[in-house]
């Protein structure tokens, strides 16, 4: 008996979970006064316990009084420890002082968000975590989980109910020497915690009722069921407008959000022009994919879908989002919902799964909304404000038009016109230019000049008998009788 007492010492944790009553034939009830429970173990077990009687067998027959036992059990904080006669597993029951009051009061993902931690702390101990998950009692709720251990050359395999009830923490745990639990060893367990009566009643809050949230600011009313309550934020949060908490789930929460379009800096921000021409009636989900919406959820367009709840459509996805706390990270399941409809982005989360008992008040929530039809009063204003910025763009553009023209045509006639010839006449600058290089290199002279012509077309000087201008390569000769 001391070797499975001795293990154990390595499993006895200050975490707790319990289980729900259910009574089998050939068991026997035992009553642990300090831990508040009553629990049935097979008849053929060998059990003790602290409150065993001097003369019991079991005492004499593995060498213990009742005093030396006792010492023993308070030490490593047992109330009961039984084994089958094989000695081949056994189950014990401890428990310890918890600074919380009851796991029942605490939502699924706190639980799960605490595992990391006793990960981290049974770790320390040389014990690997690799399984767990919630378990619910009629009276309680448990955390399940499956452990192992070096022990004696070879490993050890536990499974644990842990539970925080009216203040204490309890553990059920199953301690296999003979190798991995089977299927088995865990139904027989099971059967064990469930068979669990608590002294105490369970602490449930007091029932709240139903009531309607009405959106500050766009007007969307809905339906907050029952046991949920309006919970005001520690800070001002910028893109969250309400937080709903259960009265039944501590930690459990749905946050509801709400953006405009033609006011808020939201994810997909309207330019000035879209807000000037659209109105609020044509501004709804189509606006949107569902890779836009993964880009607001933070991920793939793939877990995006679409639900239907209250004939309303909502952009879904159910994400798992990693939190960090005093450097240990711990998962934490959302349900996100995405709506847009005139003009408003709203945003509905559940920290929580679908599977959850309380999904369904979610669901119920969502279902309830009811959108307001609003009226874009400014729109007629926008339009007109709009119509005078798009007017005065196209004016300034006519200006720089005119502006530029008129600069070129100032440019071509620095040239004079000639009546006499009908034609523009340069100046003498642009005679000079217009001079072939040789002329400009020799210098340019009146005799030079009284023997060249003009180019009809472009101007250019041109000598006298040249049939195309070496400009512009006009023909030269236009009027009656040239060839």
């Amino acid at each position: 008996m001391k070797r499975f007492l001795g293990a154990f010492l390595v499993f006895c944790l200050a975490c707790s979970f319990f289980s729900v009553p259910v009574y089998a034939a050939g068991t026997t009830t035992y009553d642990l006064e300090e831990p508040g429970i009553r629990i049935d173990l097979p008849d053929d077990w060998i059990v003790f316990h602290r409150e065993m009687d001097e003369d019991d067998p079991n005492l004499r027959q593995y060498g213990w009084t009742r005093e030396s036992l006792r010492a023993y059990l308070e030490e490593l904080s047992i109330y009961l420890d039984a084994f089958e006669e094989a000695g081949s597993y056994e189950v014990a029951v401890t428990m310890t002082e918890s600074p919380m009051t009851d796991f029942h009061q605490t939502s699924d993902a706190s639980l799960n968000a605490m595992v990391p931690l006793l990960t981290s702390w049974y770790e320390a101990e040389g014990i690997t975590v690799t399984k767990s998950e919630i378990y619910r009692h009629a009276q309680a709720k448990f955390v399940k989980i499956y452990l192992s251990q070096p022990f004696n050359g070879d490993t050890a395999y536990s499974l644990l109910y842990s539970t925080v009830y009216d203040g204490k923490h309890i553990n059920i745990a199953l301690h296999s020497y003979s190798g991995e639990i089977d299927s088995d060893q865990e139904a027989l367990l099971k059967e064990i915690t469930d068979s669990v009566q608590f002294d105490a009643a369970p602490q449930v809050p007091a029932p709240t009722p139903a009531f309607v949230y009405t959106d500050p600011d766009s007007g969307l009313t809905f339906t907050v069921p029952a046991n949920w309550v309006h919970t005001p934020m520690l800070e001002e949060r910028e893109f969250i407008d309400g937080k709903f908490t259960s009265n039944l789930e501590e930690g459990l929460c749905i946050i509801f959000a709400s953006e405009d379009f033609f006011q808020e800096e939201v994810p997909f921000q309207l330019s000035v022009i879209e807000k000037f021409f659209l109105s609020r009636g044509n501004m709804g989900n189509d606006l949107f994919t569902k890779a836009d919406v993964a880009s607001i959820f933070g991920c793939e367009a793939e877990a995006v879908s679409m639900a239907t709840y209250g004939d309303k459509e909502y952009f879904a996805a159910e994400l798992t989002q990693t939190i960090s706390s005093d450097g240990i990270s711990f998962s934490v399941p959302m349900v996100y919902l995405l709506r847009c409809e005139n003009g408003y982005l709203y945003q509905f989360q559940f920290n929580g799964t679908k599977d959850s008992p309380y999904f369904d008040d979610f669901v119920s929530l969502v279902s309830s909304a009811d959108y307001p039809v609003i009226a874009d009063e400014t729109l007629t204003q926008r339009r007109v404000i709009g119509a005078v910025f798009v007017l005065l763009c196209l004016l300034v553009v006519m200006v720089c038009i005119f502006l530029v023209r008129k600069r070129k045509s100032r440019n071509k006639n620095k040239n004079s016109f000639s009546p006499v010839t009908g034609s523009w006449e340069p100046d003498e600058k642009s005679r000079a230019a217009s001079l072939p290089d040789s002329v400009r290199q020799t210098g340019y002279s009146a005799d030079w000049a009284a023997s060249i012509g003009f180019c009809h077309h472009c101007g250019a000087a041109v000598k006298e008998g040249y049939r195309f201008c070496h400009v512009c390569g006009d023909n030269l000769y236009s009027g009656e009788g040239q060839e």
